[in-house]
């Protein structure tokens, strides 16, 4: 039966109210996160530097693999290891063998010149090394130097760092391992 009455329903107004005004975070709050933010971000900032010039240490490494299995290739061809010296960056206009230093280049292909193994850079405006291999008729060795290292302001492995040049080498042992010691990874980051 219905009566002229509205029901009053309380417990179903309270469950639908608009929650009380939530208290903001005071400034001083606001300047705790800001700090804890500032020292982890200042921890953090060498060791990301760290694990970048390790990536780009990598290039090298790789290069120097490669140049490894031509050289051996080519050997198995000619009795004796190809002794061609400048395998790449050595056909630009700003660049020598000797001085690790360039300008960027103005095309992905600019830098490579023509050698008796067939190495070949697949970007010569992202190198980061110069291509140095010797041989004879037993032995051969391979060196990956780091261009523009003397340099602050366009070091390309290890920015903002000019304790020392990063140079790799390999030889027809197939022994892979960087030239200076302490190596400039040491040096930059300590």
């Amino acid at each position: 039966m219905r009566s002229g009455k509205k029901a009053n329903f309380p417990a179903a107004r309270a469950a639908f109210s608009l929650p009380a005004a939530r208290a903001a975070f005071s400034l001083v709050e606001l300047m705790i996160v800001v700090a804890i933010i500032g020292i982890i971000a200042a921890l953090a900032l060498p060791r990301f530097q760290n694990f970048q010039s390790k990536a780009r240490q990598s290039e090298a490494r790789f290069n120097l693999s490669s140049i490894y299995t031509l050289q051996v290739s080519y050997s198995g061809d000619n009795d004796t290891y190809s002794n061609f010296g400048c395998l790449s960056l050595g056909g630009g206009a700003h660049f020598t063998c000797t001085t690790r230093t360039s300008n960027a280049w103005s095309s992905w292909n600019a830098c490579n010149t023509t050698n008796d193994i067939g190495f070949r850079v697949t970007d010569c405006r992202k190198v980061r090394y110069t291509y140095v291999t010797g041989g004879d008729q037993i032995h051969f060795t391979a060196t990956a130097s780091e261009m523009d290292a003397s340099t602050f302001q366009t070091r390309r492995v290890f920015p903002g760092c000019t304790a020392t040049y990063d140079v790799w080498q390999i030889d027809d042992k197939k022994s892979l391992y960087n030239q200076d010691l302490p190596t400039p990874l040491q040096l930059c980051n300590d």
